[in-house]
């Protein structure tokens, strides 16, 4: 058996991270919010399936294996919550959200063979994300601000791609000549978002600055089968 070569293949697996949201501005004092104090920011843990395809190359040298991989995987990861009430003065619901839609991955990979047909591995390189997050407040009346006409929302929103990094490791075997099987852990850490604000019942009296941010991570464990083209 030799490890040197092309390969494509599909996974599968489980994705769980952190999208927790962050105040980084004040409404107090704001003339266009309640001048009042806020309840506490929920914790969001996305969690869903991910699967797709990958293709790489191996080079075996011995007992080492040295190659390069890129995967797409489609991702659907998302959280919810609320809180009642956030702004403090009056009756309100706001709720958080945030969904992983995809992920791709372009990894350098390193190993060491175990056995002839078993290989254990490190794994590094660029991820990149779609994300989109959310904060929507809603009330009967003017619960979400200090003016205006009742029956409305306020929210902020962000739809963006995100670029960042990914470490892990993973077991893989060659069962066959040309077959091999794997299950696999990565962690991928991306920048920050802050919504700006989409929804309002007037036209606000200044710039209106983000006041939320999204912290992005994600730990990937999948299982993967490739066919190794040539002997």
């Amino acid at each position: 058996m030799t490890w040197t070569g092309f390969y494509i293949g599909a996974n599968a697996g489980y994705a769980a991270g952190n999208a927790n949201p962050t105040m980084i501005g004040s409404i107090t004092g704001a003339p266009f919010f309640l001048p009042a104090n806020t309840g506490p920011v929920p914790s969001l843990s996305p969690r869903g399936f991910i699967g797709g395809g990958q293709a790489g190359y191996n080079w075996q040298t011995g007992q080492w294996v040295f190659g390069g991989e890129v995967d797409f995987s489609g991702l659907d990861a998302k959280a919810d919550a609320a809180v009642s009430p956030f702004f403090m003065n009056k009756p309100n619901v706001t709720t958080w959200s945030s969904r992983y839609d995809w992920l791709f991955t372009a990894r350098v990979r390193g190993g060491f063979l175990v056995a002839p047909n078993w290989l254990l591995y490190l794994t590094g390189g660029l991820a990149v994300t779609h994300v989109k997050d959310s904060v929507i407040c809603t009330a009967t009346g003017n619960g979400c601000y200090d003016f205006g006409p009742g029956g409305v929302t306020v929210s902020w929103s962000d739809s963006t791609t995100l670029a960042g990094g990914t470490v892990g490791g993973g077991l893989e075997a060659m069962f066959a000549p040309n077959w091999t099987a794997r299950v696999e852990y990565l962690y991928a850490k991306f920048k920050d978002t802050t919504p700006g604000i989409v929804s309002f019942p007037a036209s606000p009296p200044a710039p209106f600055p983000p006041l939320f941010s999204f912290h992005h991570d994600l730990n990937l464990v999948r299982f993967a089968i490739n066919y190794k083209f040539g002997p």
